[in-house]
C-alpha cells in the first residue's frame, strides 16, 4: 500500500497531467479538475489495490480514463448537465508556450501559428491516439505506461505515437 507521504508526491507529480488529459476528453476544463479530484479521491480509497510492481501513472491514467468514460455517459444521458460540450480544450503546456513572449514579434507570430497548427492536427488524431501522442509527448509517460493507461498493447502506442508525430510534422514543414 502507498504511504500518504508518497501519494501526496505522486499526486504533486501527476495533477497537471491529468487535468490536461481528462480536459481535453471531456471538453469543459472545470469538469476536469473536478474529476481529477475525483481521480485521487477513488485512487486513495483504494491505494491499497496499487501493485508496487507497476507504474503509478499507468495505474492513475487508467483510473482517470475510466472517469472520462463515465462521466460522458452520463453527460450523453443528462445533456444537460454538460458545460461547453464542444468547446476546445487546449493542452495548457501549449498555452505556455504562446504565453511566452519573445522579444522578435515576427517569431511571435510565427510560433504562435505553429501553436495553432499543433492544436488543430493533434484535434483532428482519432480519441485513443490523441490520448496516446498527449500522454507520451505532453505528458511524459513512458511508451508502457501509456500502453497500461489505454489499455493496448505497447506496440500500438509506439505505432501511433511515431506515426502521428510523423504525419502532423510533414503536414506542418510548411511553417518551419
Amino acid at each position: 500500500m502507498l504511504a500518504d507521504d508518497d501519494f501526496e508526491a505522486y499526486y504533486r507529480e501527476h495533477r497537471d497531467g491529468l487535468v490536461r488529459f481528462i480536459a481535453v476528453r471531456v471538453r469543459d476544463r472545470t469538469s476536469a479538475q473536478d474529476l481529477v479530484q475525483d481521480v485521487y479521491t477513488k485512487a486513495y480509497r483504494h491505494r491499497e489495490r496499487f501493485d508496487p510492481e507497476r507504474s503509478f501513472a499507468a495505474w492513475i491514467y487508467t483510473i482517470a480514463r475510466n472517469a472520462c468514460i463515465d462521466h460522458l455517459r452520463r453527460r450523453v444521458r443528462d445533456p444537460l448537465s454538460a458545460v461547453a460540450p464542444n468547446a476546445p480544450v487546449a493542452p495548457p503546456d501549449l498555452d505556455s508556450i504562446a504565453e511566452h513572449k519573445p522579444r522578435d514579434p515576427a517569431y511571435a507570430a510565427e510560433r504562435d501559428d505553429l501553436v495553432l497548427a499543433v492544436r488543430a492536427e493533434l484535434e483532428r488524431l482519432p480519441e485513443q491516439r490523441r490520448a496516446a501522442v498527449e500522454m507520451r509527448v505532453v505528458d511524459g509517460l513512458t511508451y508502457r505506461e501509456t500502453a497500461e493507461a489505454l489499455g493496448v498493447p505497447l506496440g500500438t502506442v509506439a505505432y501511433w505515437v511515431r506515426e502521428s508525430v510523423e504525419g502532423i510534422a510533414e503536414r506542418l514543414k510548411h511553417l518551419k
